[in-house]
């Protein structure tokens, strides 16, 4: 008998294990996917969030039935943990933020600091760590997240997916993540950096889904270089063509177009198709010394130069010429960084204690303004493939 309720209450354990469920389940008819937030200051009460809510039935073209493909919402109150959690103030469902896209942070807000909103998001464990931080620059952060766009519809996948695409092809938006954000300011000789965009047109116009019927939409967000911070403080912005160059140093730049001059108002289209990047540090004279060595491979697209294309000596020419116009291009970015904002967003300090950790202890406290006065040496080496599809041009033989 003993032996025979040993098998029963086997067996019940067994079904036990197999019908167990989800403690923490959430039917899709509860939910609201959330794809992107904003961040900015409240006008009665300290902060005000706005959430921008996936309306998946109008995203497919099946379903579709001309509404809005998001719904965004926000609310005023003193703390992002309380906003978070009081938002069906205005949403009948519950909101699900571990698929956002986006967080946007109004300027103003971002010149006050951000650390504290960043460690709210580090410890929920709600959210992921790998949603792109943005500053709006200039607009609203709510406008940014509320401009529809014809392609893409919803407003922030849109963002998150052209920034990607921004970095991939041209190198002109760095992907920068919470992780990224943190890592920065927790890392002896770095400060963060994150994109930043801006609305070109109107604003009030980009939140009705009418205006995506236009061949030129107006409003659209577009790509603005990228934000520097002081620790968790913004204190300014780089343009896109600066922000390539930082991207240059980091070694992020496998893809990008450059025009570069041959001749008196005429240039070359050259298209980098492969670039890999080292720094080198040093300490002499009683200041740092930074060498970026840059080499790279690249595909002659277009030329306005009557030069002869089927000559070795203008393919070596013109990778002078790129050699030069990289060089002074990185160089002078990077000595604006030390002239307008006096902080190492580079993370040459965090290279030189990895290669000097004796005498980056000895400078460690100081090191801002150690790399203010710090020499740089941008050094290029850069090897022309092909030109194309053809070798030989016909602008050379054209009578002028």
């Amino acid at each position: 008998m003993g032996r025979s309720n040993n098998y029963i209450m086997l067996i019940c354990l067994s079904f036990i294990i197999i019908v167990t469920g989800c403690w923490d389940r959430n039917e899709l008819n509860d939910i609201s996917v959330v794809s992107g937030m904003a961040l900015h200051k409240g006008t009665e009460e300290r902060l005000r969030l706005s959430v921008e809510a996936i309306n998946a039935k109008q995203i497919y073209e099946g379903e579709s039935e001309g509404g809005a493909p998001a719904i965004v919402y926000g609310i005023e109150g003193n703390t992002i943990a309380e906003l978070v959690d009081k938002m069906n103030v205005g949403y009948t469902r519950r909101p699900i933020f571990s698929h956002i896209q986006t967080v946007v942070i109004d300027e103003e807000l971002a010149r006050e600091g951000v650390g504290e909103f960043f460690q709210y998001l580090e410890r929920n464990a709600e959210f992921r760590n790998d949603f792109k931080i943005i500053i709006a620059h200039g607009v609203k952060a709510e406008d940014m997240i509320s401009t529809t766009y014809p392609i893409q519809k919803v407003p922030s996948l849109k963002l998150s997916i052209q920034i990607d695409t921004m970095e991939e092809e041209w190198g002109g938006e760095p992907k920068v993540r919470l992780t990224d954000f943190i890592r920065a300011i927790t890392t002896s000789g770095r400060h963060p950096v994150t994109a930043a965009m801006t609305i070109d047109g109107d604003p009030n116009k980009g939140q009705n889904v009418g205006h995506i019927q236009n061949l030129r939409p107006e409003p659209i967000v577009i790509v603005d270089g990228i934000a520097v911070f002081n620790n968790d403080k913004l204190v300014g912005y780089l343009n896109n063509g600066d922000t390539r160059n930082y991207l240059w140093t980091q070694d992020e730049i496998k893809f990008t177009t450059l025009s570069v001059p041959c001749s008196e108002n005429k240039f070359i289209g050259i298209r980098v198709k492969n670039s890999s990047t080292k720094i080198k540090t040093s300490y002499t004279d009683n200041k740092p010394k930074i060498t970026v060595d840059i080499l790279l491979e690249a595909v002659l697209q277009s030329s306005q130069c009557a030069d002869d294309l089927t000559s070795i000596e203008t393919y070596r020419k013109y990778q002078e010429f790129i050699d030069n116009y990289i060089e002074e291009e990185i160089k002078g970015t990077v000595q604006k960084v030390q002239q307008t904002y006096g902080i190492d967003i580079f993370g040459f300090g965090n290279t030189f204690h990895r290669q000097h950790p004796r005498k980056f202890k000895e400078i460690k406290a100081n090191w801002d303004d150690e790399f203010t006065k710090a020499e740089i040496d941008v050094v290029t080496s850069v090897y022309i493939r092909r030109a194309g599809i053809r070798t030989d041009g016909f602008l050379d033989k054209v009578d002028n």
